[in-house]
């Protein structure tokens, strides 16, 4: 029991001795007090206009029933606007409001939902915290303004809701959330006038953006489902500014202007030529936009993508006629909020003449669980691991202890090899080496010193796989071979490219000592 106790209290202070001081504060605040902004004042002309390009998905479906990360629920009687039967994220989603922009929505239904909302507003509880408040802001802005909806009850909500996200805004967490605090308010504060929001949401930008938007455009939690979202965002404020030119958005659009380029590169750079991205770190289909309809949204706004390498992300993508293969050779970004993280160090997936076969398993939970711990483990990605540990500490839903740290040894249009310490108090150092040829993919596994591992193929649902003579035979058109394994196993996995949406497919156990030769072969 206490040894159990030391261990996690070294997990503990390992996981927060990356924390900014900034984060620590607000911690502690926010835990002693929430703090409230009275301002009940609405500005006699109130007027947005808003381009609705981009539409979000169909997640209500009518009749008070809603259908968010794959799981349905009907009201039979009112709303319940708190409803606690599913998880968090659902009821997240349930106030977040995105639907009211979804393709179907008409106004009068719109308008029932917010009115709804409005009239139980003083019990809302989880709605009313900063995140699904800063979602809510911007969607509430986005429909009114589009339908021309003048309604003074709604507005007074939208200025309650800013005021109080405008002092209990998440530099406790940081990362994504203080980006999206900071759109809200700037939405806001277009849509009021109001100089104390634009000097705050100015402020956030100042700050985020050049931090949180790596050179090569990748957003910094290295998570391709959350770029997308902060690059929708980037999209969604210049859009509005080209329908409500400001001087009061000049220096942040010039900016957004510099990014969005940028950040559509490396979209683009991670984004597979049959239209789907990896789903590295915490990534699901069917939450946001894909690819091409972000693209799309760009090109309506006339803007185009710059032309930028994946380097400062971690990431590194190799390309021909046979087959499209990522790699994931970085370290864990933001090392103060690597709460979308996954211990993956190394792990890659692949796609051969535009189908997946290697593939990165998803997530299906973002709830405590030993689903969440699973999927975010070493053992559920590509890569390799001993004594079935993980290469950096993730624990709890969000956390990470320690981590690995990488190498770059070699990186050339068809070599790439890189070194981590993740397994250093195991007394090894796992060397990985790809070796990129027009029909074949050699990958070459050294560790540091002779002991035993296992490494891990995760194959993709639709994927017709067997094993004969310790071969690895896939859709009759692809082979994998390896040199000094002990073992190898086909096993049961649960892929989820969507929240709460598992498929069963294969995944190959493979069991070496020391050195490991994978060789893939395309026919």
């Amino acid at each position: 029991m206490i040894c159990k106790l030391i261990n996690h209290l070294k997990l503990i202070i390992d996981t927060v001795k990356f924390l900014k001081t900034k984060q620590i504060l607000y911690q502690i605040l926010y835990r002693l007090k929430k703090f409230q902004y009275s301002d009940n004042y609405i500005p006699n002309k109130v007027q947005l206009s808003w381009n609705e390009i981009l539409k979000n998905n169909d997640t209500y479906t009518g009749n008070k029933s809603f259908n968010f990360i794959n799981i349905k629920h009907h009201f039979k009687n009112d709303i319940d606007w708190n409803e606690k039967s599913n998880d968090k994220l659902w009821l997240y989603h349930l106030n977040y409001f995105e639907y009211l922009n979804q393709k179907n929505m008409t106004k009068e239904e719109g308008l029932f939902l917010i009115e709804d909302y409005i009239n139980n507003y003083p019990s809302i509880k989880d709605g009313k915290e900063p995140y699904p408040s800063s979602l809510r802001i911007i969607n509430y802005i986005k429909f009114i303004s589009k339908n021309d909806v003048k309604d003074l009850n709604i507005l007074k909500v939208i200025k309650e809701d800013a005021n109080r996200l405008s002092v209990n805004l998440e530099y406790h967490l940081l990362g994504n959330h203080i980006l999206e605090n900071g759109f809200a308010l700037w939405f806001a504060a277009n849509l009021f006038n109001d100089k104390r929001l634009y000097k705050i949401s100015n402020k956030i930008f100042i700050t985020e953006l050049d931090e949180q938007i790596l050179s090569d455009g990748a957003h910094f939690e290295l998570s391709p489902m959350y770029h997308i979202i902060i690059l929708y965002r980037v999209l969604d404020c210049i859009n509005l500014d080209i329908e409500n030119p400001n001087k009061e958005n000049k220096i942040l659009i010039q900016k957004l202007r510099v990014l969005a380029p940028k950040m559509l590169s490396w979209l683009h750079n991670m984004t597979f030529k049959n239209g789907s991205f990896p789903l590295f770190n915490d990534s699901a289909n069917g939450v946001v936009p894909t690819p091409a309809e972000i693209f799309q949204y760009a090109s309506l706004l006339g803007i185009k993508k710059s032309t930028s390498s994946l380097d400062d992300s971690g990431y590194r993508d190799f390309r021909n006629d046979n087959y499209e293969l990522i790699a994931d050779v970085g370290e864990i970004k933001a090392s103060y909020q690597p709460a979308h993280a996954h211990a993956d160090t190394f792990s890659f997936v692949l796609n051969v003449e535009g189908v997946p076969i290697i593939v990165d398993r998803g997530i299906s939970t973002y709830n405590i669980s030993k689903n969440r711990l699973n999927e975010r483990s070493t053992k559920a990605h590509n890569t390799i691991t001993i004594n079935d540990k993980n290469s950096s500490d993730v624990w709890s839903s969000f956390r990470v202890g320690k981590r690995a740290k990488t190498k770059i040894k070699y990186d050339s249009d068809n070599i790439l090899s890189a070194t981590h310490n993740g397994y250093k108090n195991l007394k090894s150092i796992h060397y990985r080496k790809w070796t990129f040829e027009k029909s074949k993919i050699i990958i070459d596994d050294k560790l540091g010193n002779d002991i035993e591992a296992k490494a891990y193929l995760h194959f993709h649902p639709k994927s017709s796989v067997s094993i004969k003579n310790k071969i690895i035979f896939i859709n009759e058109n692809i082979e994998i071979s390896f040199k000094n394994l002990m073992d190898i196993r086909l096993l049961d996995y649960s892929f989820n490219s969507e929240f709460n949406n598992p498929i069963k497919s294969m995944k190959a156990e493979i069991s070496f000592k020391k050195d490991l030769l994978t060789s893939i072969k395309i026919k």
